[in-house]
Order: structure tokens, then C-alpha cells, then sequence
């Protein structure tokens, strides 16, 4: 591997990283994450983003909260963030963050209640994991961390919920533009034994699985619309920020617009570092095809196709955030042929 290839995949993998940090940090504002709990979260149906804003406690923090024990109170030094994102770690095994981690309160007839919530964006849907096992992982992680923060034993009626929501991009055919929650509901097995909800209902893990095209239903409830508006890597930003401030009037501020048009420039040139290798094979392919016919259309007929279908691919890789499959196809050639053949292409 010559020193140019490497260069460029160090390059490709500062890209992406890059990507994830604007993508998360367009996430983790405060009216994006309103617009989040009113759609999924049932303490606050019926109630508007602009009502929830002021629920949301502090700033909320991006990737700087610990999952793992014994790391998950700790803080990792970041001036622009204050909120509860971090990595947690044991020894032996890997660290891992929370991609947003923040806190909220709700009005109750009681007061306000406090909850604990984790927002994760999955550029792949499939990790050879479930997130739905993975999301209970973090909530459980959620829970037991609250030990010495949020109550003393043996106090656990001060436990607070917790709830972490996954917004999945690259979702299957039948996953697409659907809102899953589960949670833990009491089942009688004999008799009724009365339970307060307040006391087993501590548990949920949202799902949210946006389609691989914007949905076209304007409507101020279509959280799948916002969020693809948002998170979009192709949409011109001044349509975006037309849709964003018109249907969901969510003002888009300088910083925001700022985080997306980089968003949209590291995503143009992920795509032509691309294009350039598929271009690349396209030719070689196009010749080796040439010469086997023995015809000079056949080569030239090869190259166009190896081309567009290539160009097709990494368009479409980078229309449904599958960065990692797009990084990953330009030096893989089965591993491109396998994604070739899952885009019919």
C-alpha cells in the first residue's frame, strides 16, 4: 500500500469522525431534542418543542459520558459542553460513550419529575447486534449509575427513569418511518396487586427508524421529515433550512447552519474520494471486459458501466449515512460486490 492510499484512508477516517461530531452536535440542540421527546416520550404528548426547551436541563453533553462502571460520574474535560456525555470503562474492556446524555424534567401534578436520557444516531442499521439488547444495556447502565448520584442506598424510591432513544438512518424497507417503545408493564399473573406506575415504570428504549428517502408528509408531527431534513448529507442548505424553520419552525442559528454545510462538504468529499476509485475500477474492468470480446465498444461500453454503477453506489451509501460502508467499499472489492448486489445495482 502505497503512502498516497494510506494518506487517504487516514484522511477518509478524519472525514467521517468529523461527520459523526457536526451530525451529533445538530442533534444534541435543545429544540431538536424537544422535538424528540414530544413525538417519542409520553411525558410530554400533546406538549410543543418551544414548552419542552426549557425542561431540559443545562447543556446536554456529546460523547463524554462513560457507559462502563465505574468511569460513568466522571467527566472528560470539553469547555463547550456541560451537560452528561461520557465514556465509561473496566479494566479489559473497550471504552464506550454515550453519544448524547442529558437530563429533563417533566410537570407532574406532584412536581416536576426528573429523567435521565441518552439520544444515539446509527448510521448502520446493521452491526451484528440488536439495539433494542444494546438499548437496554445503556438503560440499564443509566440506572445502576445513579448509585451515589441521584439517591443513597437504600433509598431506591429515588430512582429516576431513564430512557434511551435510538434515531437509526439506515433502517430496512419495513423498518422505515416507524417509532418502537419498549418498556416495562406489570402482568397479573394471579390476582391484582396494586403498583403505583412511578414505581416499575423506569425503563425505556425508543426506537426510531427513518426512511432512506425524506418523507414528503409536512406535517409538525412528522419527526422522520425533521430529522432526514436535518441530518440530510445532500439537501441543499438553504432548503433545509427552509423546511426546518417553515414546517417545524425551528430557527436555524449560525452555529447550526454552520455544523451542517460542513456536514454536507465532508460528505462531498468522502463521495469523490470515492467516485475517484470507482472511476478507477470502472476503467480497469471496462479494458479487462474489452479485451475478452475482443471488441472496443465491449471496453468502452465496460468502463461507462463499471463508472455509473459505482457513482450510483457511493450516491446511494451516502444518502442513507452508511459512511462506514462507503469508506470501506473503496479498498474492499468483495465487500463493494456485496453492497453492489444489495443495491440491485
Amino acid at each position: 500500500m502505497d503512502e498516497t492510499s494510506i494518506s487517504r484512508k487516514l484522511d477518509l477516517s478524519e472525514a467521517k469522525a468529523k461527520y459523526d461530531e457536526y451530525a451529533k452536535s445538530l442533534l444534541s440542540e435543545k429544540i431538536i431534542l424537544a422535538h424528540i421527546l414530544a413525538r417519542c416520550v409520553s411525558e410530554y404528548k400533546g406538549m410543543k418543542p418551544e414548552d419542552i426547551v426549557p425542561l431540559i436541563e443545562g447543556q446536554p453533553e456529546i460523547s463524554t459520558v462513560h457507559l462502563y462502571p465505574g468511569e460513568t460520574n466522571k467527566r472528560t474535560q470539553n469547555p463547550e459542553i456541560t451537560g452528561m456525555n461520557t465514556e465509561d470503562s473496566v479494566p479489559n474492556e473497550k471504552k464506550v460513550v454515550y453519544d448524547i446524555h442529558f437530563y429533563a424534567y417533566t410537570p407532574d401534578e406532584k412536581g416536576k419529575v426528573k429523567i435521565i436520557l441518552d439520544v444515539e444516531a446509527q448510521k448502520k442499521y446493521h452491526t451484528g447486534h440488536d439495539f433494542v439488547t444494546r438499548g437496554f444495556f445503556y438503560t440499564s447502565r443509566m440506572t445502576s449509575a445513579q448509585l451515589g448520584k441521584e439517591f443513597e442506598d437504600p433509598d431506591f424510591n429515588s430512582l429516576k427513569k431513564v430512557i434511551s432513544i435510538w434515531i437509526c438512518m439506515d433502517s430496512p424497507k419495513y423498518a422505515e418511518n416507524t417509532i418502537t417503545r419498549y418498556h416495562i408493564t406489570p402482568e397479573h399473573i394471579v390476582g391484582q396487586f396494586p403498583t403505583e406506575k412511578v414505581r416499575y415504570d423506569l425503563m425505556e428504549v425508543i426506537m426510531v427508524c427513518l426512511s432512506k428517502k425524506l418523507s414528503k408528509e409536512k406535517d409538525p408531527g412528522n419527526l422522520h421529515r425533521m430529522l432526514g431534513t436535518l441530518l440530510s448529507s445532500t439537501m441543499p442548505a438553504a432548503q433545509r433550512k427552509k423546511v426546518l424553520e417553515q414546517e417545524y419552525h425551528i430557527p436555524m442559528t449560525r452555529i447550526m447552519m454552520e455544523r451542517s454545510d460542513l456536514m454536507c462538504n465532508l460528505s462531498e468529499a468522502i463521495l469523490e474520494d470515492g467516485w475517484r476509485e470507482g472511476r478507477a475500477k470502472g476503467h480497469a474492468e471496462g479494458r479487462a471486459e474489452g479485451r475478452a470480446e475482443g471488441r472496443a465498444e465491449g471496453r468502452a461500453e465496460g468502463v461507462d458501466e463499471g463508472i455509473e454503477k459505482l457513482t450510483q453506489l457511493n450516491q446511494f451509501l451516502l444518502n442513507d449515512g452508511r459512511m462506514e460502508d462507503l469508506v470501506r467499499a473503496v479498498t474492499d472489492p468483495a465487500y463493494r460486490d456485496n453492497l453492489l448486489k444489495e443495491y440491485h445495482l
